[in-house]
């Protein structure tokens, strides 16, 4: 799904007119730390004097946006600020941030299309913290940060397997091995769960060599868009589609490994990320 961040601003347009007063409207802008101080010449005036209008207000405050480095940033800032003035606006701005690709979570615009529903209940609050860092760049066009936090995260995951199962040093491998080498001595973890389900042998072996294979192709993408999409290695002007799918990979890969490696699974060598 194509998502542009614009479109839902220009459709906000009628609900911050309806619903801040224009010396709100200026807070709100100055909330979103953006230069309020280039709209200081548009004043409301009590009649027969002849003022600015709130439309004329929100076309300079679309002027401001258009000439921010990152206008997605700024956009993601302003809606903030509203909810942050008036959080009684949020169903509203939530369904309208829907129409056009997009979900409000926590305050922030997020693609709908993000693998991300529950997704994270099971992290250690710095894995947590990495994957919304990784949503929160993207929402905020800042892609190939977005890129090097959900790396950061798989990082995060395989450095602790590593060193739990005295696997060497990580960064003796390539990312692909790293993510291989990780999840492959979680194999007695899933043997065990894919024979809950059947007692066909040769069934369950299919079962956990696809599912390995499936983790190991996830990590050659993983690995390309970190050599070539992340602030730290490569270009930032990565198509965001492509992003998406970077973090769709990483996120699957992460859940895969904290799912499986509760206590109750595995209870010598229980995983608390």
């Amino acid at each position: 799904m194509k998502t542009d961040i614009k479109k839902v601003w220009r459709a906000l347009r009628p609900t911050v007119k309806d619903g801040f007063t224009f010396n709100e409207t200026k807070d709100v802008v100055a909330a979103a730390a953006l230069p309020v101080e280039e709209l200081a010449h548009l004043q409301q005036k009590s009649l027969p004097a002849k003022g600015a209008s709130k439309g004329e207000l929100l076309d300079a405050l679309d002027g401001l946006i258009s000439k921010e480095p990152n206008p997605d940033k700024a956009i993601q800032y302003l809606i903030a600020a509203m909810l942050e003035q008036k959080s009684h606006l949020e169903a509203r701005i939530s369904d309208c941030a829907q129409r056009f690709g997009w979900k409000l979570v926590d305050g922030q615009l997020w693609p709908l299309d993000f693998q991300v529903d529950d997704a994270v209940q099971d992290f250690s609050a710095e894995v947590k913290g990495l994957l919304r860092t990784a949503y929160r760049r993207f929402g905020e066009g800042d892609y190939s940060g977005a890129m090097t936090a959900i790396c950061s995260g798989l990082d995060t995951v395989t450095n602790y397997l590593y060193t739990v199962h005295d696997l060497g040093n990580p960064h003796d491998d390539s990312y692909q091995q790293r993510v291989s080498r990780s999840f492959a001595v979680l194999e007695p973890v899933y043997r065990d769960r894919f024979g809950q389900m059947t007692d066909d042998g040769n069934e369950v072996n299919r079962l956990w060599q696809n599912y390995r294979g499936a983790i190991n192709q996830a990590a050659y993408v993983m690995g390309s868009f970190r050599r070539n999409a992340s602030d730290v290695h490569g270009v930032s002007a990565c198509p965001p589609e492509l992003i998406r799918h970077a973090i769709d990979s990483g996120t699957f890969i992460i859940r895969s490994i904290t799912s499986e490696t509760s206590g109750n699974v595995q209870q010598d060598d229980a995983l608390d990320f």
